[in-house]
């Protein structure tokens, strides 16, 4: 049934098909965690400034709070159709975990004031969880917020910050009490980058593109920083991880290049005659597959309201781990020339699966797949560590 929901809405899909067509040309189309150079900057948010022209930033939002008001299905099919085009999409801290987190626990101040300016894309937002010693295990957090008369004083030291110098305001986890547990130990602040005590430092990873070292020194928020209950803050990101109903369709932009891969190979005479490369090929349609139907069940189970708490986890851990396994099977096929870059001349597909290959091992964001699956069996089934 959820599967006839997604794939029916035709015009929906019609329609955001029309307007990629018209607004991102090939040239434009990139990952912008891999590829932020200041030009490819730029074209980014033109492009997004223009989807935010339309509504569809926050397409799932109440309107009273910038949104549209639009289903499950058609935000799905949207991220479908944009992640197919390697839409070049900027702000998903702002889009998914911020609102997230604002949606769930914020105030109604702050729900006026700081979600229709995500949805217009007026404010960037750049994520503050990971740290040297606190990576998918925010247990060791060790930045620390402490109250002084209304306001927060915040110190401490986020790494790999994506996308921190292009951005205005930082989504920070912070221990609010010196608790043990994470639970009731943290929360989250919303922090002005251009606050006194902020430092970014740029440094280059592995998959091409560029992440920071953000170092907050005595920064002082107001009162208000403080987006939901205090204490509330693993909740709030747990919630935003794995309980939202909104799926990133990494499936789709397999797809795109798998219909790629088929392409070239056919163009080969022979090449599909091959059993190794036929069997490589439906091992890369059945992982996407695999991914479509959970996606699709999250949906499902979103729109009829039994979402359980850890409900997008499954489907998460599958995709996590199914990321590189995809680009190694991908590679296999093609050969060792797939490894070539795109300046080398030789390359493959102007050396894309080279880039894919090495961009695959950023799976780690929001969580290791060693992680997710200890929080689906302790929190989710209750299964002792």
């Amino acid at each position: 049934m959820t599967t006839k929901l997604v794939v029916n809405q035709d015009d929906w899909r019609s329609e955001v098909r029309d307007f990629l067509a018209a607004e991102l040309p090939p040239e434009n189309a990139f990952n912008t965690e891999f590829d932020d150079g200041p030009q490819r900057w730029k074209t980014a948010l033109e492009f997004n400034r223009k989807v935010a022209e339309k509504g569809w930033i926050g397409l799932t939002w109440p309107v009273e709070y910038g949104g549209a008001g639009r289903s499950a299905v058609d935000n799905q099919i949207l991220l479908e159709e944009f992640a197919a085009a390697d839409a070049p999409m900027v702000n998903s801290v702002g889009i998914f975990l911020a609102a997230g987190t604002i949606l769930v626990g914020g105030s109604e101040e702050q729900k006026r004031e700081l979600l229709p300016d995500i949805s217009s894309m007026r404010t960037l937002w750049a994520e503050g969880l990971t740290e040297p010693e606190a990576g998918s295990d925010l247990g060791s957090l060790q930045t620390k917020a402490v109250k002084e008369g209304e306001d927060w004083v915040i110190t401490g030291q986020k790494a790999y910050t994506s996308w921190g110098p292009m951005s205005d305001v930082l989504y920070v986890a912070a221990r609010t009490s010196s608790a043990g547990s994470t639970s009731g130990a943290v929360s989250i602040f919303w922090v002005d980058l251009k606050s006194p005590g902020v430092s970014i430092h740029p440094m280059r990873n592995f998959g091409g593109g560029v992440q920071s070292s953000t170092y907050l020194d005595n920064v002082r928020v107001p009162g208000n920083a403080l987006i939901g209950k205090e204490g509330m803050g693993w909740q709030y990101i747990m919630r935003a991880f794995y309980a939202s109903g909104t799926v990133e369709p990494i499936y789709a932009m397999q797809e795109a290049r798998l219909r790629e891969l088929l392409a070239h190979c056919r163009s080969i005479p022979g090449a599909l005659e091959d059993s190794r490369v036929s069997a490589g090929i439906a091992e890369l349609a059945s992982m996407i597959q695999s991914q479509r139907l959970l996606a699709y069940e999250v949906v499902g189970n979103n729109i009829a309201g039994r979402l359980q708490p850890y409900g997008g986890g499954i489907q998460q851990v599958v995709a996590k781990e199914f990321e590189p396994l995809f680009s190694q099977v991908y590679d296999r096929i093609l050969g060792p020339a797939s490894q070539l870059t795109g300046e080398s001349g030789y390359a493959l597909l102007n050396g894309r699966p080279e880039a894919w290959y090495r961009q695959s091992f950023a799976n780690h964001a929001g969580g290791t797949t060693q992680l997710k699956r200890m929080i689906l069996a302790t929190r989710g089934l209750g299964l002792p560590r």
